[in-house]
Protein backbone atom coordinates (compact mmCIF):
# COMPACT_ATOMS: atom_id res chain seq x y z
CA UNK A 1 0.00 0.00 0.00
CA UNK A 2 1.00 3.85 -1.23
CA UNK A 3 1.90 5.71 1.36
CA UNK A 4 0.00 9.14 2.29
CA UNK A 5 1.18 12.60 1.52
CA UNK A 6 0.28 13.60 5.32
CA UNK A 7 1.64 10.09 6.26
CA UNK A 8 5.49 10.85 4.58
CA UNK A 9 5.33 14.50 6.06
CA UNK A 10 4.84 12.90 9.65
CA UNK A 11 7.22 10.37 8.51
CA UNK A 12 9.90 12.87 7.92
CA UNK A 13 8.69 15.02 10.77
CA UNK A 14 9.54 11.90 13.41
CA UNK A 15 12.99 11.29 11.56
CA UNK A 16 14.06 15.02 12.19
CA UNK A 17 13.19 15.04 15.62
CA UNK A 18 14.71 11.57 15.98
CA UNK A 19 17.52 12.94 14.26
CA UNK A 20 18.14 16.04 16.22
CA UNK A 21 17.37 14.21 19.73
CA UNK A 22 20.20 11.39 18.19
CA UNK A 23 22.86 14.48 17.33
CA UNK A 24 22.64 16.03 20.44
CA UNK A 25 25.25 13.34 21.21
CA UNK A 26 27.49 13.61 18.39
CA UNK A 27 29.69 16.81 17.07
CA UNK A 28 28.45 17.20 13.88
CA UNK A 29 30.54 19.29 10.86
CA UNK A 30 28.71 22.35 9.25
CA UNK A 31 29.02 20.59 6.01
CA UNK A 32 26.42 18.13 6.86
CA UNK A 33 23.95 19.96 8.96
CA UNK A 34 21.24 19.89 6.05
CA UNK A 35 22.00 16.64 4.19
CA UNK A 36 18.69 15.31 3.06
CA UNK A 37 18.31 11.74 4.11
CA UNK A 38 18.20 9.94 0.51
CA UNK A 39 19.02 5.98 1.26
CA UNK A 40 19.81 4.44 -1.96
CA UNK A 41 23.03 6.99 -3.24
CA UNK A 42 24.22 4.39 -6.01
CA UNK A 43 20.93 3.20 -7.73
CA UNK A 44 20.54 -0.28 -6.02
CA UNK A 45 16.81 -0.45 -5.97
CA UNK A 46 17.09 -0.82 -9.78
CA UNK A 47 20.66 -2.63 -10.34
CA UNK A 48 19.93 -6.27 -11.05
CA UNK A 49 23.02 -7.95 -9.96
CA UNK A 50 21.65 -6.59 -6.46
CA UNK A 51 18.36 -7.14 -6.34
CA UNK A 52 19.28 -10.92 -7.30
CA UNK A 53 21.84 -11.03 -4.48
CA UNK A 54 18.90 -10.23 -1.93
CA UNK A 55 15.98 -11.88 -4.09
CA UNK A 56 17.75 -15.42 -2.66
CA UNK A 57 16.95 -14.24 0.56
CA UNK A 58 13.23 -13.42 -0.14
CA UNK A 59 13.94 -9.89 0.72
CA UNK A 60 12.83 -7.28 -1.38
CA UNK A 61 13.20 -3.42 0.24
CA UNK A 62 16.79 -1.66 -0.57
CA UNK A 63 17.03 0.95 2.85
CA UNK A 64 20.11 2.22 2.67
CA UNK A 65 22.45 1.79 0.09
CA UNK A 66 26.31 3.54 -0.54
CA UNK A 67 29.80 3.21 -0.89
CA UNK A 68 31.71 2.66 2.27
CA UNK A 69 35.30 2.26 3.46
CA UNK A 70 35.67 -0.89 5.73
CA UNK A 71 38.59 -1.36 7.46
CA UNK A 72 40.25 -5.03 7.31
CA UNK A 73 41.73 -7.56 9.57
CA UNK A 74 45.02 -5.82 8.81
CA UNK A 75 44.17 -2.31 8.80
CA UNK A 76 43.47 -1.58 5.20
CA UNK A 77 40.89 0.24 3.82
CA UNK A 78 38.43 -1.93 1.80
CA UNK A 79 35.79 -0.10 -0.90
CA UNK A 80 32.63 -1.59 0.26
CA UNK A 81 29.02 -1.49 -0.52
CA UNK A 82 26.91 -1.36 2.56
CA UNK A 83 23.40 -2.49 1.53
CA UNK A 84 20.29 -2.60 4.23
CA UNK A 85 17.36 -4.58 3.78
CA UNK A 86 14.40 -5.26 5.65
CA UNK A 87 15.53 -8.04 6.97
CA UNK A 88 19.72 -7.86 6.51
CA UNK A 89 23.08 -5.93 6.54
CA UNK A 90 25.51 -6.60 2.72
CA UNK A 91 28.90 -6.34 2.94
CA UNK A 92 29.54 -6.35 -0.97
CA UNK A 93 32.62 -5.95 -3.36
CA UNK A 94 31.55 -2.95 -5.43
CA UNK A 95 33.91 -4.36 -8.30
CA UNK A 96 32.50 -7.53 -8.66
CA UNK A 97 29.00 -6.85 -7.43
CA UNK A 98 29.45 -10.37 -4.90
CA UNK A 99 28.67 -10.11 -1.56
CA UNK A 100 31.47 -10.64 0.97
CA UNK A 101 29.00 -10.80 4.16
CA UNK A 102 25.66 -11.08 5.18
CA UNK A 103 24.57 -10.35 8.74
CA UNK A 104 20.96 -10.72 9.94
CA UNK A 105 19.47 -7.60 11.60
CA UNK A 106 19.08 -9.85 15.07
CA UNK A 107 22.39 -10.89 14.78
CA UNK A 108 23.53 -7.15 15.56
CA UNK A 109 23.93 -6.29 19.19
CA UNK A 110 24.99 -2.37 18.82
CA UNK A 111 26.41 0.37 17.03
CA UNK A 112 29.49 2.53 18.48
CA UNK A 113 30.89 5.36 17.36
CA UNK A 114 32.70 8.29 19.35
CA UNK A 115 31.12 11.31 20.30
CA UNK A 116 33.49 13.73 18.27
CA UNK A 117 33.74 14.83 14.38
CA UNK A 118 34.86 11.94 12.50
CA UNK A 119 33.16 9.45 10.41
CA UNK A 120 34.07 6.19 11.87
CA UNK A 121 31.42 3.40 13.32
CA UNK A 122 31.55 0.07 14.80
CA UNK A 123 28.32 -2.60 13.84
CA UNK A 124 28.86 -5.48 16.77
CA UNK A 125 28.02 -9.30 15.97
CA UNK A 126 28.69 -11.09 19.05
CA UNK A 127 28.07 -14.20 17.54
CA UNK A 128 30.78 -13.65 14.85
CA UNK A 129 33.06 -10.75 14.40
CA UNK A 130 32.67 -6.53 14.64
CA UNK A 131 32.78 -3.94 11.13
CA UNK A 132 35.09 -1.49 11.65
CA UNK A 133 33.47 1.21 9.03
CA UNK A 134 34.30 4.57 7.62
CA UNK A 135 31.26 6.62 6.11
CA UNK A 136 30.04 10.73 6.06
CA UNK A 137 26.65 9.05 6.11
CA UNK A 138 27.19 7.62 9.50
CA UNK A 139 23.98 8.95 10.97
CA UNK A 140 21.93 8.21 8.39
CA UNK A 141 23.24 4.56 8.05
CA UNK A 142 22.35 4.43 11.88
CA UNK A 143 18.81 6.45 11.96
CA UNK A 144 17.83 3.30 9.21
CA UNK A 145 19.54 0.78 11.24
CA UNK A 146 18.02 1.59 14.14
CA UNK A 147 14.43 1.98 12.76
CA UNK A 148 14.00 -1.38 10.84
CA UNK A 149 15.90 -2.94 13.78
CA UNK A 150 13.01 -1.99 16.10
CA UNK A 151 10.30 -3.27 13.40
CA UNK A 152 12.06 -6.41 13.24
CA UNK A 153 12.94 -7.08 17.35
CA UNK A 154 8.97 -5.94 17.70
CA UNK A 155 9.88 -2.68 19.33
CA UNK A 156 13.33 -3.00 20.68
CA UNK A 157 15.55 -0.68 20.29
CA UNK A 158 19.38 -1.13 19.03
CA UNK A 159 21.89 0.46 21.69
CA UNK A 160 24.10 2.99 20.29
CA UNK A 161 27.43 3.89 22.01
CA UNK A 162 29.29 6.95 22.20
CA UNK A 163 32.63 6.45 23.59
CA UNK A 164 35.93 8.36 22.37
CA UNK A 165 37.47 4.70 22.66
CA UNK A 166 35.68 1.90 20.87
CA UNK A 167 36.50 -1.65 21.15
CA UNK A 168 36.29 -4.07 18.47
CA UNK A 169 36.40 -7.96 17.82
CA UNK A 170 38.25 -8.69 14.68
CA UNK A 171 38.15 -12.61 14.90
CA UNK A 172 38.14 -14.62 17.85
CA UNK A 173 40.13 -13.65 20.75
CA UNK A 174 41.45 -10.55 18.89
CA UNK A 175 40.09 -7.34 19.95
CA UNK A 176 41.01 -3.64 18.94
CA UNK A 177 40.68 -0.36 20.26
CA UNK A 178 39.99 2.48 18.73
CA UNK A 179 40.88 5.82 20.36
CA UNK A 180 39.37 9.50 19.06
CA UNK A 181 41.33 12.47 19.99
CA UNK A 182 40.23 16.12 19.18
CA UNK A 183 42.93 18.45 17.76
CA UNK A 184 43.08 21.93 16.92
CA UNK A 185 43.01 20.92 13.21
CA UNK A 186 40.49 18.18 13.56
CA UNK A 187 40.24 14.56 15.17
CA UNK A 188 43.59 12.52 15.83
CA UNK A 189 42.43 8.67 14.97
CA UNK A 190 44.52 5.49 16.62
CA UNK A 191 43.91 1.92 16.17
CA UNK A 192 45.61 -0.47 18.94
CA UNK A 193 45.40 -4.26 18.70
CA UNK A 194 45.17 -6.51 21.83
CA UNK A 195 43.85 -9.77 23.25
CA UNK A 196 42.02 -11.66 25.22
CA UNK A 197 41.46 -15.27 26.34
Amino acid sequence: ARMSRRSRKKTKKEEEKRLEKFMGRKERRKSSLNKPLQGDYIGAKTNNKILSIIGRHEEKEVLFADIVVKINRKCKRQERILLLTEKSLYNIDPVSCKPKRRIGLLDISCVKMSGLQDNFFVICVPSEYDYLYVSSKKIEICLQLRRQYQYVHSGQVLPIEFKNTLEYKVESGVFRDVKFTSEEDGVSTQIFEKKKS
